[in-house]
């Protein structure tokens, strides 16, 4: 296994795609120039966490790194992306409200993930995917064992029927137990709505102490600033910045956790409206 932690670039890579799923559907405020310069700067740092955690994969690979798992285009345009939100232009801002700068970037990213996760399981000697076909395939073994065993009493006519209900139990089994669930989805809503309400309450504490240095540094502007003064007009003056970063930081986590909740809300609806056989079979 790589030194690198596969924790960290699986957070590091959510990181990202945090940022994507704002600018999908986003709100004005995020889509402002000084939101934008913080996603820019924000997505920048990570990404060189990631090259260097990357670098680290492609030491550990056996010999010539394969080309299929070969990440670098996917980091070159989401490097493109961040230099974009850098920008003072008009049409970056009007291409985030149309959700189309954060579908790209939600493109990107999961193109990064399915590669990293494929190289990781490599190096691991694990296989990337774990199907239907393969859970039915892992008691194959075991049924004919149990079929064989069972030969001399039973025909061979009855040998195939059993089989056949034994695989029909099996799959119906792991199906049931796989099955879409809402239990699941309102569970993680309610969690989201303790979340949100808890940041409203942080927002409207911080949008409290911001008005109150506001008029604090108002009412020195007013007056001719003694030397006390001045030290206290540049401590305010630092908090008020502290306070706006932190006011954009926490509107942000909650539109995020909003959004998070309105699509929550939608796949229980759409999972309420499937029969149980469409549920069983993902349909």
């Amino acid at each position: 296994m790589p030194d690198v932690d596969p924790h960290d670039i699986e957070k590091t890579i959510k990181a990202i795609q945090n940022i994507a799923i704002m600018l999908t559907g986003a709100a004005e405020f995020v889509c402002e120039g000084r939101i934008l310069k913080k996603f820019s700067r924000d997505i920048e740092a990570n990404l060189e966490r990631l090259e260097t955690d990357i670098a680290s994969l492609k030491k550990k690979f056996p010999g010539k790194f394969p080309e299929t798992l070969n990440p670098d285009s996917s980091l070159a345009r989401i490097r493109d992306i961040a230099t974009m939100l850098k920008g003072d232009n008009a049409d970056v801002e009007a291409k985030c409200r149309s959700g189309s700068l954060g579908n790209e970037l939600n493109r990107t990213v999961i193109e990064l993930k399915g590669t990293v996760k494929d190289t990781l399981d490599t190096l691991g000697g694990r296989v990337s995917a774990y199907t239907l076909a393969d859970a039915i395939g892992a008691y194959r073994g075991r049924v004919k064992s149990f079929l064989l065993d069972l030969s001399p009493f039973v025909s061979h006519g009855g040998r195939i029927v059993l089989a056949a209900m034994l695989a029909a139990v099996f799959s119906f089994c792991y199906l049931y137990l796989t099955m879409e669930s809402e239990d699941a989805l309102l569970g993680s809503i309610r969690d989201d709505l303790a979340y949100i309400e808890k940041q409203k309450d942080a927002l409207r504490r911080q949008r409290q102490e911001y008005r109150e240095i506001r008029e604090n540094i108002k009412s020195l502007e007013k007056n001719e600033l003694t030397r006390q003064d001045k030290i206290e007009f540049l401590n305010l003056s630092k908090r008020e910045r502290e306070i706006g970063e932190l006011m954009d930081e926490t509107m942000i986590s909650i539109e995020e956790r909003e959004k998070g909740v309105a699509e929550k809300n939608k796949k229980i609806e759409e999972i309420r409206k499937k029969s149980f056989f469409q549920r069983l079979v993902r349909r």
